[in-house]
């Protein structure tokens, strides 16, 4: 699994896009109005025609009604009537590029989770709460990856340098390895290979003459250099090297299988690493994904050659080896190292952080830096998810709001049937049979899963790491690597459908097609 996260960033939204995004956050409100009647109905259960007396329910309809700008006339301006409250109240941060009740609602968990690891380790903490205390700690403590070592090119092995990014870094560069369920055997694993993602958020930004994407172009050329500059390169050198690595990854840009186009149609290609290889021969895909798994981790999971992956854009494989082979050895060797330091400029000192704000603000708009103490909370909720989801749902969850929203969930499931027996008319029998099978199937996950209070449990899933608040550098190592090998460990099993892969602290709603949950 990869961590690739580098902060709140975004690219600047098009005329199109704001419109697009206020029509959304319209609907959204509308909705929000619908979702809280019915909440308020089921809250309100038997309590003779009285609405919204609780303290949660009050609070919710303030919350609405603060939304909207109530001077305003509907019929003119909708859009303010709706949102003008909201917009007046919540101004875009300086650190952001955009803002919305979710980024709202995250930071509001954000503050609850800093609050719970700043507090001091107790004895009869768990082992899973005291590693992550631990490891809230040291990234505040820690400056002194500022002073990375020289970035020297040595002998360069390109399978070798990929696969040790991937198993001991977090990190994808040029192809992305992952384990996931199968698409269309969602009781299995397997493993599937795609191509990595860019230094800019768009391919358009490399392939299109606008002045804006020229923009884009020299900023991430500048930092490129800089970056090179301050990790030891001469400033001549930098830049004779670094424009190479940029025309590179322009040739990458022009070969990415656009969004549009990765359909889960196009994305299904199932095949075993023999054929793999015979079909892009120019790469040892079999030593490749060995060298990616960690043998001491899992000293018993066998790959062969007729090891069966998911390749998600055989195309680009092919195309990108031509470039590979048609581009010298040091050109790629910087890439390479590029993208994986790009990746990791928010975790370094304030002097990386401040030259990634110069860069930030001309693509994204940001004007300021994300707070430290906020870096080192998503750091640790997205490492340690279940120690973190654990100090929350002891803190902030209420078991009764759980039960609330499982009623709700299955009034929403019971008034879907009912449409599709009643109402549906453009469905054959059949059709409409299997829909309300599927609809009775689906699994409805609210809140947390019952594991996360087992101690036992959480405590094992970590037992490996072993953090000092003196080795910020180790404890570093630890992480990635404990990261990238998380999801190895899945190969081979059947996939339980009562897993968890969010965080209770996620703000967010999610359904699975493959899992039907």
């Amino acid at each position: 699994m990869e961590m690739e996260r580098l902060g709140r960033g975004g690219s600047k939204a098009s005329a199109a896009q704001n419109t697009l995004l206020k029509a959304a956050l319209a609907v959204c409100v509308c909705v929000s109005v619908a979702l809280l009647i019915a909440i308020i109905t089921v809250s309100q259960k038997g309590s003779n025609g009285e609405f919204c007396l609780t303290p949660q329910c009050i609070e919710a309809a303030g919350s609405i009604l603060n939304k909207l700008d109530q001077t305003a006339d509907p019929c003119e301006g909708f859009y303010q009537y709706a949102c003008g409250g909201w917009l007046r109240e919540n101004p875009i941060p300086e650190d952001s590029s955009s803002y919305g009740i979710y980024p709202w609602l995250r930071q509001n968990v954000d503050l609850k989770l800093k609050e719970l690891l700043e507090q001091p380790i107790q004895r009869d903490d768990i082992e899973a709460v005291k590693k992550a205390k631990k490891e809230f700690r040291w990234p505040v403590l820690g400056d002194a990856l500022g002073s990375a070592g020289r970035w020297i090119e040595s002998q360069f092995n390109l399978l070798e340098t990929l696969a040790e990014i991937r198993s001991q870094h977090s990190k994808s560069v040029l192809i992305r390895l992952f384990v996931a369920p199968d698409d269309k055997n969602s009781n299995q694993y397997i493993i599937k290979l795609d191509q990595a993602s860019l230094s800019l958020s768009s391919r358009e930004d490399y392939i299109t003459n606008t002045t804006e994407a020229q923009t884009y172009r020299e900023a991430l050329l500048r930092l490129m250099v800089d970056i090179s500059v301050m990790l030891g390169a001469s400033e001549p050198a930098a830049e004779a090297q670094m424009k190479p690595v940029l025309d590179f990854e322009t040739k990458l840009a022009q070969i990415v299988v656009p969004y549009e186009n990765r359909t889960s149609e196009y994305m299904y290609n199932k095949y075993s690493l023999s054929k793999l290889q015979r079909t892009v021969p120019d790469f040892n895909w079999l030593g490749f994904v060995r060298a990616a798994i960690d043998t001491e981790l899992y000293p018993d999971l066998k790959i062969s050659s007729s090891e069966q992956v998911i390749v998600r854009a055989p195309q680009y494989f092919k195309d990108l080896f031509k470039i590979i082979n048609a581009t010298d050895t040091r050109t790629v060797a910087n890439y390479v190292i590029w993208r994986s330091v790009f990746s990791r400029i928010t975790t370094l000192s304030r002097r990386f952080l401040y030259r990634y704000l110069d860069f930030a603000r001309v693509t994204t708009g940001t004007t300021s830096l994300n707070p430290r103490w906020d870096k080192c909370v998503n750091y640790v909720e997205n490492t340690l998810i279940y120690a973190t989801g654990r100090l929350f749902v002891d803190k902030h969850f209420q078991e009764d709001k759980k039960q609330m929203m499982e009623e709700l969930i299955n009034g929403i499931r019971w008034a879907f049937i009912d449409m599709l027996e009643k109402e549906n008319e453009w469905m054959d029998a059949e059709t409409k049979r299997k829909a309300i099978d599927k609809a009775h199937a689906v699994l409805a996950k609210v809140g947390y899963p019952d594991f996360i209070l087992n101690d036992t449990y959480i405590n094992e899933d970590i037992k490996r790491l072993s953090f000092s608040e003196k080795d910020y550098f180790g404890n570093v190592m630890q992480t990635l690597k404990f990261i990238a090998q998380s999801d190895i460990g899945w190969l081979r099993k059947t996939v339980p459908r009562t897993e968890w892969f969010t965080n209770p602290t996620t703000v967010n709603a999610f359904y699975s097609s493959s899992t039907n949950q």
